[in-house]
């Protein structure tokens, strides 16, 4: 039986917040777009530390995986039960959950589209998820790669976004993790890696928020990002993307985009 409590490196005794600190911490540091040259090993990486956050990220599963180790399945069933594409499907099942998801990965200005997870945990073959419509309820749908790997925010994420600028820059920085201001540097080295761009926003995405792609030189190579604009955003505010500056053997420095609010 894998040993999640090891993949995320948190004790068995780990409160909700531990374990989902763990994840965030190995999630940032093994995306395969943080890892470039390392893509393949880092991917499998990613896939390991995600299947085990989606166990003990679950109370109901967490539940089901201590009983399995301790020998005594819950429920009457053998063994813990799930495979890794049962919990896969079980994590992006629903819309919302996969909402905050993405939108915590954008905010570091990584990828986790539904292109990308499409490829990364269902090996380009789709999936299905659940979405609401309105008094409906939820329905399912299925989510068939484009080969494009595109996202714009849904209803809820869009309300979200509204809320978040009501409850300023402390909620900002404390929950979504963004970085507004430039933070210490504890190579010189390392900080001659950093990259500083322009980010133009119209006056709407500032107020609303949403989401901008940008592309830039990096090495030799051009990369994509999209990039996550807070709502209520000011201009001089400074967005950092950690690792994505320029690359120097294996050091990277950051990307600082320099917010500008169109006249």
């Amino acid at each position: 039986m894998k040993d999640y409590y090891q993949i995320l490196g948190v004790p068995e005794n780990a409160r909700d917040a531990e374990i989902k600190s763990a994840y965030r911490r190995l999630a940032f540091k093994y995306h395969p777009d943080t890892n470039p040259g390392r893509e393949k090993e880092a991917e499998a990486k990613f896939k390991k530390i995600n299947e085990a956050y989606c166990v003990l990220g679950n109370k109901e599963k967490r539940r089901q995986y201590d009983a399995a180790r301790r020998g005594r399945p819950a429920g009457g069933s053998q063994g813990f039960g799930y495979s890794q594409q049962d919990i896969f499907r079980g994590m992006f099942s629903g819309e919302a959950g996969f909402s905050e998801m993405q939108r915590m990965f954008a905010q570091a200005g990584l990828r986790f589209d539904r292109d990308f997870v499409s490829r990364v945990f269902f090996g380009g073959k789709g999936f299905n998820y659940y979405s609401f419509n309105g008094a409906a309820g939820p329905y399912q749908r299925a989510y068939g790669p484009t080969g494009v790997a595109a996202y714009r925010p849904g209803r809820v994420e869009r309300a979200l976004s509204k809320a978040a600028a009501g409850l300023g820059k402390f909620l900002l920085t404390r929950v979504f993790g963004l970085k507004f201001e430039e933070p210490k540097v504890e190579k010189e080295a390392d900080k001659k890696l950093d990259k500083h761009l322009g980010l133009e926003v119209s006056r709407t995405e500032a107020l609303s928020g949403g989401e901008i792609a940008i592309s830039y030189r990096r090495g030799l190579k051009k990369t994509k990002l999209m990039v996550k604009i807070p709502a209520g955003v000011k201009a001089g505010t400074k967005i950092r993307l950690k690792k994505m500056g320029r690359v120097k053997g294996e050091r990277a420095g950051d990307l600082y985009l320099h917010v500008k609010v169109k006249k």
